[in-house]
């Protein structure tokens, strides 16, 4: 198996003692390196299968792994008996706790909690220690624990409280927490490598059996390991722990993009100052992608300091540009993208399994996933929901419905408690009882006698259903749009994600966001300005679409589908073909209004970018749209930094909006569903406008504050203007829109 391997794999295959360093390239066959080592130190007689550790962080990648060292010692000419110890860092603790259990605060066999069952311990915790989970979420709790697991912080260990109510009462839920969870005999998953580690820590005998058995230990991926994985292996092969320091870590820092889940870049950067006389090996020959992907890629990646020095390199053709395409807006980004996928599935006769859709968001799947259905695309969400099966955009349909039609219980027992409001089964279960079945009719009867319920209950009901009979009363008077915002107020849904403060919740605020422009391009496609539309016949109109939309056709089907995903989904897989779409400033790298990334989080996004375009292995396509809507606002966007920082060599434009009409004040989206347009095809152009008169003059804005004016382009009422301001945030303005702010 090592004659299979180039001179680097090779190397690295064979380099058996001591710590060993391998960085891994994208697409530079470390798997096929990693099972060759294995074999090779099976097949050469240095360990036996039970004396090998491979840890990595998917069952899928275990299983992979696992498969790939079976059928290389099938066809060894040397009898190999068993396989080694391989599998995800969690299955790994697991084997070990089990072995250990006696050592564990038990009193019987533990059983593992999966998030739900969690969340539900957290929730009975802040019961127990009487605090209100409307105004400290037990979601934001359980985010706060986790991430503590990952650093291996224990209750006691917790810093003094900060000056947020949060931070003083999370010592004493986690104290609180980890008690009740020796009561339930239950580990969650972060408790699964903390036990093990202590265990490994505490108990020095046992620590050198795992020492002796692993001779030799393998890390896949190990650019996203945690504090307390770190932890874990370093009692186990560091010399100073009384280890053999037989240690093969494998990763690639450029592809470090999980620091949100725990991930610590630090561990593969300075590995080499943990183990000082550790060997180093670079994988930097790529197999995937064309020569034109790969050097775009390499060039872009070179502008973060994070990173060990390293080039990929390949020895496949130069293939096609990198195409960018600017269009006008996210609507007509979604139309051109659609359309041209098409156009290469017709003309170059390829399957939809060969293409790929990335976004940083994933309310941005909702765009394409429109366009898909209009051309009867089958398409696939990975790594997330579609975007009509999202819980929230589930809840807030059925918020929707009740105005129409208030008698409809699934969508009364789907909403009369979310957000929280501390309505119980119990109480939905009587209330279904008093209305005969239907929830309606209970909340009716309860208005009429409160009676039926203990007084708080009584309250909370009533106040549930006059609300939605104060919606009822202003629907038929106000537009869709307006609705809905005063749907979101009155239950405070975004208030109760922000409360949370979690990733997901943030998720969910991005996708009620685009809920938001979906309902104003039904307004604008289906009214015009002059129209007096009956608001209320117009929600009924948009349900109904919206209904329709959500039904798929091709579910169940083994049908061959487009792939949309979000970057961070995209890590490991690869397509011919990928699209990797809304490449502007706040976006694509995610930037908050009127804020500048912090330098570690910037390199973090760029690491997303190369991750994304090192996915493709034929073609690549990057578009930015010049105007994008949110929360119902036209925003100017501002072509994200990454495409100036991949070379103009590599790329070509393809020039969708360079002729539209931009005004935001009297926008109209300029996609069309004829045909597919031909582009200008040019050069990529810079952002710089020869009309230069009013670069540097100072700008006070009163929303962002003072800065001033760097750049210009455009003339007359199209022209824009980019001001940076103090804290180094830079935005795109229309010219005519905020010359008033101009200092003199």
């Amino acid at each position: 198996m090592l004659d299979l391997l180039n001179p680097a794999q090779k190397q690295a295959a064979l380099t058996t003692e001591g710590p060993l360093l391998v960085l891994a390239g994208a697409g530079s066959g470390k798997t096929k390196m990693l099972t060759s080592r294995i074999a090779h130190l099976m097949e050469s007689g240095l360990a036996k299968p039970h004396e090998i550790l491979a840890v990595t962080f998917t069952n899928k990648a275990a299983g992979e792994m696992r498969e790939r060292v079976e059928r290389s010692m099938e066809k060894s000419q040397t009898p190999v008996y068993g396989i080694p110890e391989i599998g995800t860092f969690h299955a790994v603790c697991g084997r070990i706790l089990r072995r250990e259990a006696g050592l564990l605060p038990f009193t019987k066999p533990y059983v593992i909690y999966d998030d739900s069952d969690q969340l539900s311990v957290i929730k009975s915790v802040l019961k127990k220690l009487n605090i209100d989970d409307k105004v400290m979420s037990a979601k934001s709790f359980q985010y706060a624990i986790d991430r503590a697991k990952c650093d291996a912080v224990e209750p006691e260990d917790m810093q003094a409280p900060g000056f947020s109510p949060f931070e003083r009462v999370l010592k004493d839920v986690y104290r609180q927490y980890k008690e009740d969870m020796i009561g339930n005999n239950a580990m969650d998953f972060g408790e699964i490598l903390c036990a093990t580690y202590r265990i490994l820590r505490d108990h020095p005998e046992v620590r050198a059996r795992y020492q002796k058995r692993f001779k030799y230990i393998h890390v896949d991926e190990y650019q996203d390991t945690n504090r307390v994985q770190y932890l874990i292996l370093n009692l186990l092969a560091h010399p100073s722990q009384g280890g053999h320091g037989n240690i093969c870590v494998v990763g690639d820092e450029d592809q470090s993009i999980y620091k949100w889940r725990g991930a610590d870049i630090k561990n593969i950067l300075d590995f080499e100052k943990d183990y000082f006389n550790a060997q180093v090996v670079k994988l930097e020959q790529n197999y995937r992608s064309t020569k034109t992907i790969i050097s775009a890629a390499s060039d872009l990646i070179g502008h973060n300091t994070q990173r060990k020095n390293k080039k990929l390199w390949t020895d496949n053709e130069d293939g096609s540009p990198i195409v960018q395409l600017q269009v006008a807006d996210e609507r007509e980004e979604a139309d051109v993208v659609v359309k041209e996928l098409a156009r290469l599935a017709r003309d170059e006769n390829r399957s939809m399994d060969e293409f790929a859709i990335f976004y940083r968001t994933h309310a941005q799947s909702r765009q394409f996933e429109d366009f898909l259905r209009r051309d009867k695309i089958p398409y696939q969400v990975l790594g997330g929901l579609r975007f009509y099966d999202r819980k929230e955009i589930k809840d807030i349909l059925c918020y929707l419905r009740l105005i129409i039609n208030p008698l409809d219980s699934v969508s009364v027992k789907r909403v009369i408690n979310t957000p929280a409001r501390g309505i119980g089964k119990t109480t939905v279960d009587k209330l279904e009882a008093l209305g005969n079945g239907n929830l309606w009719l209970g909340l009716e009867a309860v208005m009429g006698d409160p009676s039926h319920f203990p007084a708080k209950t009584s309250k909370k009901l009533t106040d549930f259903a006059q609300m939605i009979l104060g919606w009822i009363h202003v629907s038929a008077s106000i537009k869709v749009s307006e609705m809905y915002h005063r749907v979101l107020d009155d239950i405070q849904y975004v208030k109760a994600l922000k409360d949370e403060g979690t990733e997901e919740a943030d998720a969910r605020i991005d996708n009620l966001e685009e809920f938001d422009t979906l309902v104003a391009e039904f307004e604008e496609e289906v009214f015009s300005e002059e129209e007096k539309l009956e608001a209320g016949q117009a929600l009924v109109q948009f349900l109904e679409r919206t209904t329709l939309a959500s039904v798929t056709d091709d579910e169940g089907k083994m049908v061959s589908t487009v792939k949309l995903m979000s970057l961070h989904s995209s890590k490991g897989l690869e397509y011919p073909v990928v699209f990797l779409v809304g490449m502007e400033e706040g976006l694509f790298p995610s930037i908050r209004e009127g804020q500048e990334k912090d330098p570690e989080e910037l390199e973090e996004e760029r690491r997303l970018c190369y991750v994304g375009m090192t996915r493709a292995r034929e073609r690549l396509y990057l578009s930015h749209a010049n105007i994008r809507r949110q929360w119902g606002q036209f925003s100017y966007q501002y072509p994200s930094r990454f495409l100036e920082e991949i070379p103009q060599s590599f790329r070509i434009m393809r020039d969708f909006a360079g002729s539209r009409k931009t005004e935001s004040s009297s926008y109209t989206s300029s996609y069309s569903s004829q045909g597919y347009q031909a582009p200008k095809l040019s050069v990529v152009p810079t952002y710089e406008s020869s009309d230069s008169k009013f670069i540097g003059k100072r700008f006070d804005h009163p929303d962002y504050g003072y800065g001033k004016i760097v750049s210009s382009e455009g003339s007359g009422d199209t022209q824009k203007v980019m001001v940076e301001f103090k804290d180094q945030s830079k935005r795109k303005f229309l010219f005519r829109y905020v010359k008033s702010f101009l200092e003199d």
